[in-house]
């Protein structure tokens, strides 16, 4: 017997010959829910044979839902939620008037957003089986498209689903640091999420973490380090700190020096897209919300080989520094759809070899930089290939260990890291003592090395304080020591080299403006890291203002061997982590 929105019966011609307890007067409200629920598909959930997706439910319903015109539209709009939202498949967005999400467990189906009137119409289809009816009559078996684009705008429909805010197939952490259960999970706002992914696995030591990094060319600990870090701000932890977390720096001193690898690395199952650098601000934002509209579920946002444009001294974005510090950016471009809103859950990575950040882009970043030596096509490793053998064979296990990183820093108490400085405060604090915990040190230690050798004017005025460190000198004095190093390009403005006392005025407003920094400058035999002070002082009678790098710490190059110094030096003997470390005898490993 067809059932109707209001859950009265559709009188039929054999009525009169079913029996009495067949016939039923008033109904319950949910009753054509129930007819949907009852009559849903069979056990064999085996598609046809040639199908890649599950049986659409409709196929196995027995009952009609009826839409009839002349019931209320009240009564038709709850009643079709409640059918379509039996199944457990489709959720409400988050936000008001959203409309729907496919979220569906089974495998090669992705989240699918249902905002459109015909995505509806398919959704409707593949569930029920529609009959229109009017004045008694039968009009057609699909729900009026007058009233789809209502449905999804309307809270009658759209309060009948559960609310979801993500779909995850690796597991992520809760606010309180807990992990979810299989399904659907409600931990309020924000935290409604659903789980398809296996059972959760946690690694209690670290093996393959550490046999990737030791065969990356990191430039320093601290850039080995700030991988580990990317990895948990990408995977475990991506959901922390919305508009509040760092973009990742990835550069290289060379092309396929391992930046793809370490991005890769860091993403782990996380869902990624790549789009390319485009110097004009337009273009970026257009590429970067096509992105996120063709795939919805993405995490890492990798934007490739970024490098100067013409007559550009460094690469900058406004629009990036917005997604990093927007905990729900607005979303739209021209030819791109509809503006929307999204909750920050994102990392943004970027990659380069041939040039430096803007100062706001490093001031927000994660820095990792890679220094191969010798020729990148002739390297081998005892892990294989990084990028296309070893990090996808080892992606579970990766996955796991940075759980068990988590877990470990938990059972320790979930220590922070109060030493570490960065603009992100609390994802510092939070990563720092993940990592501190787990025995990886130097964590951000180059980030203000980054500062400097990323900025083509602190790269300068480093340089500048490195030649004369402990100087107190004039604006004017320091004029000639800028163009004696040939710095005037890099540090006064163009618009500012007309002549000596021009000069001496830019320099003199750009070290007033960086009084209070600190620098690192290297010499042919020194590095040093200074700190520029500005004073007004009384020398010779006559008051003058003066600036002065201050130096903070100083350390010798070091040189190489000779001959008769590697002649004494003992055999090469493994450390605890199993690799060969050379010293020269008489002393200690």
């Amino acid at each position: 017997m067809p059932l109707d929105a209001d859950q009265q019966p559709v009188p039929e011609k054999d009525e009169e010959q079913r029996s009495p307890e067949a016939v039923v007067t008033e109904p319950p409200i949910n009753e054509n829910v129930d007819a949907v629920a009852n009559h849903g598909p069979p056990q064999d959930h085996d598609p046809p044979p040639g199908a890649i997706y599950p049986r659409p439910s409709a196929l196995a319903l027995k009952e009609d839902f009826v839409w009839d015109e002349n019931k209320s539209v009240v009564e038709l709009y709850t009643a079709l939620g409640r059918a379509l939202a039996t199944p457990g498949d489709l959720y409400r967005a988050p936000a008001y008037a959203g409309g729907l999400i496919l979220g569906s467990l089974a495998p090669g189906i992705q989240p699918l957003p249902v905002t459109e009137p015909k995505q509806l119409a398919a959704v409707v289809l593949d569930r029920l089986r529609v009959k229109h009816v009017k004045d008694g009559k039968t009009k057609g078996r699909l729900i009026p498209p007058g009233h789809l684009n209502i449905l999804l705008r309307s809270e009658l429909f759209l309060q009948q689903f559960r609310p979801l805010d993500a779909i995850c197939r690796s597991p992520r952490y809760f606010e309180d640091f807990s992990l979810p259960e299989a399904g659907y999970n409600d931990r309020g706002a924000g935290q409604r999420l659903l789980y398809s992914g296996s059972d959760i696995e946690m690694a209690t030591t670290l093996e393959a973490i550490p046999k990737f990094l030791d065969v990356m060319a990191f430039a320093t600990n601290a850039d080995r380090t700030n991988a580990v870090a990317a990895a948990l701000t990408a995977q475990p932890l991506r959901h922390f700190w919305p508009g509040a977390k760092p973009l990742l720096a990835v550069s290289s001193t060379k092309s396929h020096g391992g930046k793809d690898s370490t991005i890769l690395f860091a993403a782990g199952a996380t869902p990624r897209v790549s789009i390319s650098y485009q110097a004009t601000d337009w273009a970026l934002e257009r590429s970067f919300v096509g992105a996120m509209r063709h795939s919805p579920d993405t995490g890492v946002i990798v934007i490739e080989n970024a490098r100067l444009a013409r007559k550009q001294p460094y690469i900058a974005s406004s629009f990036i520094e917005r997604l990093l510090t927007d905990p729900e950016p607005f979303l739209w471009s021209t030819g791109t759809g509809a503006p929307v809103r999204r909750r920050n859950e994102f990392v943004i990575a970027i990659s380069t070899n041939f040039g430096t950040l803007s100062e706001d882009l490093v001031n927000r970043s994660l820095p990792i930089r890679l220094t191969p030596v010798g020729d990148v096509h002739d390297r081998t490793t005892p892990i294989g290939n990084p990028k296309l053998e070893f990090l996808p064979a080892n992606r579970d296990r990766i996955e796991a260990e940075l759980r068990g990183m988590v877990e470990r820093w938990k059972r320790a108490g979930r220590p922070p890291d109060l030493s570490v400085k960065h603009p992100f405060t609390q994802w510092a604090q939070v990563v720092g003592g993940i990592l501190r915990v787990n025995g990886f040190t130097n964590f951000l230690d180059n980030y203000t090395t980054s500062k400097t050798t990323q900025d083509p004017l602190r790269q300068a005025l480093g340089l500048l304080g490195a030649a004369t460190p402990g100087s107190c000198l004039t604006a004017t004095e320091w004029t000639t020591h800028v163009k004696n190093l040939g710095l005037a390009r890099s540090i006064v403005p163009e618009n500012d080299r007309e002549n000596d006392k021009s000069q001496a005025r830019a320099i003199g407003v750009i070290l007033s403006n960086h009084q209070g920094e600190t620098f690192i400058g290297e010499t042919d035999n020194d590095r040093f890291v200074l700190r520029l002070e500005k004073s007004r002082r009384r020398i010779g009678g006559k008051p003058a203002t003066r600036y002065c790098f201050i130096c903070i710490d100083r350390t010798e190059l070091p040189t190489d061997p000779d001959e008769k110094e590697q002649q004494t030096q003992t055999p090469a003997q493994p450390d605890e982590t199993g690799i060969a470390v050379r010293t020269p005898q008489g002393e200690a490993n």
